[in-house]
């Protein structure tokens, strides 16, 4: 369990710097942008080739990100998913009289709102 944290923020750490990265990203397109202006259509397509591949590298790079991101999540929520198994097989009146609790409350919010 103490390495739930620990994941959660690589992997916000991995968001954050993807962040970074599209926004320079956009910071380079408009430096293209602007320098399209003054350039001819030869410096204008070496630059068009250059942006297409870096944003081609940085969709790699996020989709791996990004599947790296959820593939931790799958194996947390497995990892909770066999606790809560472990746990309900040790005490299993705790968990049924826990469940009619917490069935109670959401009913009695539920019947508030009606």
């Amino acid at each position: 369990m103490n390495m739930e944290p620990n994941k959660r923020g690589e992997s916000a750490i991995e968001l954050e710097t993807l962040k970074g990265d599209v926004a320079k990203l956009a910071n380079d397109l408009k430096d293209v942008l602007h320098a399209a202006g003054a350039q001819g259509k030869e410096k204008l397509q070496e630059s068009k080739e250059r942006l297409e591949s870096a944003i081609k590298a940085l969709r790699g790079e996020a989709k791996e990100k990004l599947g790296e991101a959820y593939d931790s999540l799958r194996e947390h929520s497995k990892e909770a998913v066999e606790l809560s198994r472990k746990k309900i097989e040790e005490r299993p009146l705790t968990a049924v009289f826990t469940a009619l609790g917490v069935g109670l409350l959401v009913g009695i919010l539920i019947g508030r709102r009606s």
